[in-house]
């Protein structure tokens, strides 16, 4: 990084200011659309659920949504049910976050 010195030496001391300011500034406009975006995100959760998400393996799954495996898959391959990934070779889990809207919607009225 220059020091102040360097800079005044090459002659461009207001255009390096200028330009750590205005990026500066740009920072702190995105840290704010971030954080606007998280206290969204963060609104739109059940009251008493934590705003970290965590991985749900099947079982746990099938007892918040009621559902059996097979209905689960299926739903997946309909594109109605959140997507699981791969954790392992032989393990696949579910956003919990994403389940969780899941249920939301269809307490909302969604569509199967």
């Amino acid at each position: 990084m220059r020091t102040a010195a360097s800079v005044m030496s090459l002659g461009t001391t207001h255009t390096a200011v200028f330009g750590t300011s205005e990026r500066a500034e740009q920072a702190a406009r995105l840290l704010r659309e971030a954080l606007a975006l998280l206290a969204d995100e963060s609104a739109e959760l059940p009251a008493g659920r934590r705003s970290s998400d965590r991985l749900l393996r099947l079982p746990e799954v099938k007892q918040l949504t009621g559902l059996g495996r097979s209905a689960i898959y299926q739903q997946m391959q309909f594109g109605t049910f959140p997507h699981s990934v791969k954790v392992g070779s032989r393990v696949a889990a579910w956003s919990e976050a994403a389940v969780q809207a899941w249920i939301s919607h269809r307490l909302e009225g969604g569509p199967c």
